[in-house]
């Protein structure tokens, strides 16, 4: 379970990373011209992770 919500963090990282280049960098045909959904994807892994890691803590 901790592999997990170290992949899901640091693939929330990678989401946040691509959002900031596709806002900064205005996009292009990769990244597109909506980084608001990186990020929106970014917060939504990072509350996920949260999530398996309380449900971790409740269950010890």
């Amino acid at each position: 379970m901790n592999q997990l919500i170290n992949i899901l963090i640091l693939l929330a990282a990678l989401a946040f990373i691509v959002g900031t280049l596709a806002r900064f960098l205005g996009g292009g045909y990769l990244l597109g011209n909506e980084a608001v959904v990186y990020w929106r994807g970014a917060v939504g892994l990072l509350a996920f992770a949260v999530t398996l890691l309380l449900i971790q803590i409740r269950d010890k």
